[in-house]
């Protein structure tokens, strides 16, 4: 056997470790705590955002609603807890994008001119995307943890400060706050159409089977004109040259609040963002994780 032969057969069974410790139930079960993890921050975000909507003072994003848990008797328990479920849930859905079921090794067509390859590329995606999310939030977690928690607002807006000062930044500015348009958008669109069910096994009992869709179809519309809010404000701060302006999910929804009819707008917003948190929290249970 040469050389190249044993570096195929050890990259082989590297690969073979590798899924078979994804599908484990262990892994599995423990990834689910991701779910719970973040279902908990948009609960306790949604409950804020009502809040911050009829004149209460406080940080209506991730950062806020963490720091509201870290207050609560045994909060920096939880808050680990968090972390750790939010950590596996990224290693799984990395392990699941780049060697499991949304792999593109070993597909039948990687070709975007086929059903076979676009439904591939879409998976891959969206697991990768998922990882991204998931990380974002361990990490808000582990500042936490570690004693460093800041203020997201001024940290957004002095990123978004530091990318305007490159070449073209103001138009990257623009582009990025496009994309969360459409992101939030499509958080809408699934909404109605119920795609997401796709991922889920549908209870067989009425009652939970109706909680689920009602919290699904709610929760994403609620998420998605969440996001709305935040990438049309990342468009109009870049593209009228005062990028200092955009403070994340906290700017946002408090622009949202100084529209007309703003403090009601918020409501609708902050019970979308509960009950998506409730939703993430059945879909620990749910989720088919293939």
């Amino acid at each position: 056997m040469d050389r190249s032969d044993k570096i195929k057969r050890a990259a082989d069974s590297a690969d073979e470790a590798v899924q078979e410790a994804a599908d484990s139930t262990w892994f599995e079960r423990t990834a689910r705590a991701g779910f719970l993890a973040n279902g908990l921050v948009h609960t306790v975000l949604g409950v804020t955002a009502v809040a911050v909507g009829f004149g209460r003072s406080g940080e209506a994003d991730q950062t806020g609603a963490i720091q509201q848990i870290a207050a609560k008797p045994f909060g920096m328990v939880l808050i680990v807890l968090c972390l750790i479920g939010c950590a596996l849930m990224t290693l799984w859905c990395l392990v699941n994008a780049f060697f499991g079921s949304s792999s593109l090794r070993g597909a039948k067509s990687r070709d975007l001119q086929e059903h076979e390859g676009r439904r591939r590329w879409i998976d891959f995606f969206k697991m990768f995307g998922s990882a991204i999310v998931y990380c974002a939030i361990a990490l808000t977690f582990s500042q936490f943890v570690v004693g460093s928690g800041s203020d997201s607002g001024k940290a957004s807006s002095q990123a978004s400060v530091t990318l305007a000062k490159a070449p073209g930044g103001l138009y990257l500015l623009m582009a990025i706050g496009v994309v969360i348009v459409i992101v939030g958008i499509s958080f809408c669109i699934n909404g109605v159409v119920c795609n997401w069910k796709d991922d889920l096994r549908m209870p067989g009992q009425r009652p939970a089977r109706a909680l689920l869709l009602a919290t699904g179809v709610i929760g994403y519309l609620g998420k998605g004109v969440t996001l709305l809010a935040m990438g049309i404000l990342v468009f109009v701060s870049a593209a009228t040259g005062d990028p200092e302006e955009f403070t994340g999910i906290d700017g946002a929804l408090k622009a949202m609040r100084d529209q007309p009819f703003g403090p009601y707008l918020m409501l609708a917003v902050g019970i979308g963002l509960v009950l998506y948190g409730s939703f993430l929290g059945l879909r620990s249970r749910y989720d088919r994780m293939e």
